[in-house]
């Protein structure tokens, strides 16, 4: 017995360092996708392009995300959610809106959460929508992601209503808050006119009581 209970912590350390090392080299792939995504677009960031700047080889890429396309949406995924692995309503952004009893508090609130998530996410998401055209895969992809955003600005109407009546009805609520939060807007915005993070919230936020709040 001894020999096997000896065996144990060597064994749990290789099998840990496996996973480290397994872990590294899905982050340089991940890295590696999103600076190509954004310098080449679709088209231009090839598999193998991909490989070669996360220093691994076409095969494991394949075998870890199966395919391009993957590889974009997890990056999506990955931009939406920030460092925070919970599901967006569990998060701490979120979950102070709900708690806020003010409206125009939970539109603040809102506006400074969202820009984050914006600015990770936006610029992969326009490559989407730019790819979608000619992409079936992708127009899926897409459709699933503005779906995603609908079900989760449903919480800011939801609890933007429990503190007060709104303007709108909830479903044209939703869609308004939808529009106006959409990645390509805040791409013309930020990129095209160059606007802070500052400015661009206090612009949603303003924006959003004009239209939701009575």
């Amino acid at each position: 017995m001894t020999p096997v209970a000896g065996d144990v912590k060597p064994r749990r350390y290789r099998s840990e360092r496996r996973r480290e090392q397994a872990e590294e080299t899905r982050q340089r792939v991940l890295d590696a996708a999103r600076r190509l995504f954004e310098e080449r677009g679709w088209e231009g960031a090839s598999i193998a392009a991909i490989a070669k700047g996360a220093r691994v080889s076409e095969e494991t890429i394949y075998a870890r995300f199966q395919n391009k396309r993957t590889l974009l949406g997890e990056l999506v995924r990955l931009a939406v959610r920030g460092e925070d692995p919970r599901p967006i309503p569990e998060q701490p952004g979120p979950r102070a809106l709900a708690a806020a009893t003010d409206q125009h508090a939970q539109l603040r609130l809102f506006a400074a959460d969202i820009v984050l998530r914006l600015e990770r996410a936006a610029p992969l998401v326009v490559i989407v929508a730019a790819a979608s055209r000619s992409e079936p895969e992708l127009a899926e992809l897409l459709g699933r992601l503005h779906a995603d955003r609908m079900k989760n600005l449903r919480i800011l109407v939801n609890a933007l209503a429990g503190n007060g009546p709104l303007r709108l009805p909830p479903n044209e609520a939703v869609e308004s808050v939808w529009a106006l939060t959409s990645p390509e807007l805040h791409q013309l915005l930020s990129r095209v006119r160059g606007w802070t993070r500052r400015r661009y919230c206090d612009w949603l936020a303003d924006s959003l009581a004009q239209l939701l709040l009575q």
